[in-house]
């Protein structure tokens, strides 16, 4: 399972560009994206390798298979010259040699950093060897009336954390999808700033809600979403984070570290 300990930084906009190797369509207030729209079908990895397997997905070999050794790390995946994926700096602060080089649709300006998720194991012992990567959607923080009409339609929360590098702020989630008949429909999340106020001993609080949009997508399956917000887009020493969910209002306080 993916690292809940773990987060990185990467280009917003770049970040938002693909999801599962599709187009996004971004909704921007001014000239930066602060809402995702999610494609209709499931979500998943972006394969690079026809045999990729893991984490509960189909295929995974439970022992010592072929698949049963893969990692799986949320990165800051650094590109080359070429725009290939040469390097990822994980969560946890490992540097990962990629052999071979990893190439995605959506990681394309060259020396750049892109927040992902990336599954990897060790053939040799040392290099990286990724099996898939798919970016990772960042959230811009904005104004609750900027969203208006704001939407909280429900989702399944999982968890929140905060990364081990103190960098971000991580949400796992399911949002529930299926086929439109027109295939035109979209989900779109955003994370809205309520306010921020001041608790006793001086603490900011930032009063933080998850903004989701159904768009009309059939509620027939289950799909993992995650999502990530920099620490520098929160003006505040801790989060008070709220989140609709299908059995009721959720919401979870988390103390963030110093911003850089």
């Amino acid at each position: 399972m993916v690292n809940e300990e773990r987060a990185a930084l990467a280009p917003l906009w770049l970040a938002l560009r693909a999801w599962a190797g599709r187009r996004l369509a971004v909704k921007a207030f001014g000239r930066t994206p602060f809402r995702v729209s999610l494609p209709l079908r499931k979500w998943a990895a972006a394969m690079l390798l026809p045999a990729f397997a893991s984490c509960g997905v189909g295929g995974y070999e439970e022992g010592t298979g072929e698949n049963s050794l893969l990692t799986a790390d949320f990165v800051e995946a650094h590109t080359d010259g070429q725009c290939r994926i040469d390097y990822a700096l994980t969560d946890g602060g490992d540097s990962l040699a990629l052999s071979p080089a990893a190439a995605a649709a959506w990681a394309s300006t060259p020396d750049t950093l892109y927040r992902a998720l990336l599954y990897y194991d060790r053939a040799d012992g040392r290099a990286a060897r990724p099996r898939s990567i798919a970016a990772l959607p960042v959230l811009k923080v904005a104004p609750t009336a900027d969203f208006a009409p704001m939407k909280a339609d429900p989702v399944d929360f999982e968890s929140a954390w905060v990364s081990a590098s103190g960098r971000y702020l991580n949400i796992g989630f399911y949002i529930k999808t299926g086929e439109a008949s027109d295939g035109s429909a979209r989900q779109t999340v955003g994370m809205a700033c309520d306010s921020v106020a001041v608790a006793p001993g001086g603490i900011a609080v930032a009063h933080l809600r998850l903004y989701h949009d159904q768009g009309g997508v059939p509620e027939y399956y289950s799909s993992k979403t995650y999502v990530s917000v920099s620490r520098r887009a929160i003006a505040a020493d801790s989060v008070s984070l709220t989140i609709e969910t299908y059995g009721g209002t959720v919401t979870r306080g988390l103390r963030l570290p110093p911003s850089e």
